[in-house]
């Protein structure tokens, strides 16, 4: 059975499972690379062929693979692919696998013995205010395209959706004081919108957004008036970061939402309620992945106000002590 012909039923047998849109793209880019790789370096192409040591062949040509190389948007950089984009196509050649053996189209899963890659530790920058006010101030909010590129950072700011979900947003689940999101999985979640971000929001869907189909269901849209795609708003956030001259720091939806977590607990959010506007399976995953950047000087500053300290009565014990003295 040749893989190519294995690959286009995941892709398949993915849409009927309602996995989401931009999942199934990124399958369809990862495994389309992996089969040209095993034919072209492997000289593979039946399914029933894939051995572990091809597997690991795919990863060493990743690692030597530059980043954006096989992007047809995007210039090639000078730079490796990142681990976490090889940790990613690892993970889909898993999918996928798991998969082939699920259908009982393989007895064994040649990827089980597959090692992932093991992660650099760091932590992700975050905007600061002037990194924010300098972005916003490359909008020119007097022109329809330049202030719907405004209200698409501050829906990012204030709300930490991800790229598809931003993308993916419908008039009908705007309301006054927040939005209904599908995410990952498909579940649906609300988030709350600042009143400041509402009336803009609601300003650019009344008057600067123009639909080519008056029946348009998307929120944010093209010059053309059609959908603002992922790519789309991948391009703007490019435009915004050349325009506004930052450096040192990520203009991507990633580092907008690693922002909203980390103002949002500075400003006496609660982890749970965090956890669920960003639409967490469990709060681990919020501590994990969007506390690591919380340092404990920040946690500190309002360490008086909420330390149980402030429940007792010191004066009174120390009174009482006094008097029990002078027994």
């Amino acid at each position: 059975m040749k893989l190519t012909e294995v690959v286009e039923h995941f892709l398949l047998d993915c849409e009927t499972r309602a996995v989401s849109a931009g999942a199934i793209r990124l399958y369809k880019v990862q495994l389309t690379f992996v089969a040209q790789k095993l034919e072209q370096e492997c000289k593979v192409v039946e399914l029933e062929q894939v051995r572990v040591i091809h597997l690991r062949q795919i990863v060493r040509i990743l690692m030597n693979t530059k980043a954006d190389e096989n992007n047809p948007r995007r210039p090639t950089q000078d730079k490796p692919l990142s681990p976490f984009t090889i940790r990613n196509y690892i993970r889909t050649i898993k999918t996928f696998f798991a998969w082939c053996v699920k259908e009982e189209l393989l007895d064994t899963d040649p990827s089980l013995r597959l090692a992932q890659q093991k992660m650099p530790s760091y932590v992700l920058r975050t905007f600061t205010v002037e990194n924010i006010e300098a972005m916003l101030a490359t909008c020119d909010i007097r022109t329809p395209l330049g202030f719907r590129d405004y209200v698409v950072l501050l829906v990012f700011l204030d709300t930490g959706m991800r790229l598809a979900e931003i993308s993916g947003l419908k008039v009908a689940d705007v309301h006054d004081r927040y939005v209904r999101v599908f995410g990952k999985g498909r579940k649906e979640r609300e988030i709350g919108l600042h009143p400041e971000v509402s009336k803009l929001l609601w300003k650019y869907i009344h008057k600067y957004r123009k639909p080519a189909d008056p029946h348009e269901k998307y929120v944010f849209l093209n010059r053309s008036g059609a959908p603002l795609l992922r790519e789309g708003i991948v391009a703007i956030l490019d435009r915004v970061k050349e325009k506004s001259g930052l450096q040192g720091v990520r203009v991507s939806a990633h580092t907008f939402r690693h922002t909203f977590a980390k103002f949002y607990l500075e400003r006496g959010g609660e982890v749970f309620k965090l956890s669920r506007e960003m639409g967490h399976s469990n709060v681990q995953i919020t501590s994990k992945v969007y506390l690591s950047d919380f340092h404990s000087t920040e946690a500190r500053q309002d360490h008086a106000s909420h330390s149980p300290i402030g429940e007792i009565n010191l004066r009174g014990a120390k009174k009482a002590k006094r008097v029990e003295e002078t027994k």
